[in-house]
């Protein structure tokens, strides 16, 4: 446990030690603890207060049988079954990708570098979050726009990864990395809000 929360924190200041952190780790169960943990702090630590505190989004529920005034509640359970669909469809991309312009891969350290990544920059967004919902002065789009400056993180994490592992090149990295968002953006929308 020592070990992990170490590698964890070292993804704030160092991709590359980050990497190598768990280079030996087993894969994909670090990617594995690394999403699952991610996952709980958001639906835990974010949606439940929300919803305790009797917010609503900004953003009406599309789904027909999870009411607007109850979005938040439903996000406690909603959000582990979305976030883990879209590590799996994003990691599933990027092998196929791989796999397809005849460069060798390995799916199983792609989910843990994925995993150990958006447990990196998942983290820090509860804390931002949380932040701005206390200051109460920005709106669900600005908020939106800070999220895709520190992703940034997340690409330099992954591309890093990525090369260091798979011997992806940078641009393959980043061009595979912006795919899989694009790819797993439209669960994001159907099921997901914005905490303002």
């Amino acid at each position: 446990m020592r070990d992990f929360l170490r590698v964890w924190f070292t993804g704030y200041v160092s991709p590359t030690k980050f990497i190598d952190g768990f280079a030996d780790k087993p894969a994909p169960h670090w990617g594995f603890y690394a999403h699952l943990l991610r996952v709980f702090m958001d639906s835990f630590l974010l949606y439940l207060p929300l919803f305790l505190l009797g917010r609503t989004p900004p953003t009406p529920s599309y789904v027909s049988f999870i009411s607007t005034d109850t979005y938040y509640g439903a996000l406690v359970w909603l959000t582990p079954i979305v976030f883990t669909a879209q590590w799996l469809l994003g990691g599933s991309l990027m092998h196929v990708i791989l796999r397809l312009s005849g460069r060798s891969s390995d799916f199983d350290r792609i989910l843990n570098i994925t995993g150990m990544g958006t447990l990196v920059v998942g983290a820090f967004l509860i804390f931002w979050d949380w932040l701005w919902i206390i200051a109460g002065s920005v709106d669900q789009h600005w908020l939106g726009y800070s999220h895709l400056l520190i992703d940034v993180w997340g690409v330099v994490i992954t591309v890093v990864g990525l090369r260091k592992r798979l011997g992806v090149p940078v641009w393959l990295g980043v061009g595979m990395y912006l795919l899989a968002m694009a790819f797993s953006m439209p669960l994001a929308i159907m099921f997901m809000r914005s905490p303002l």
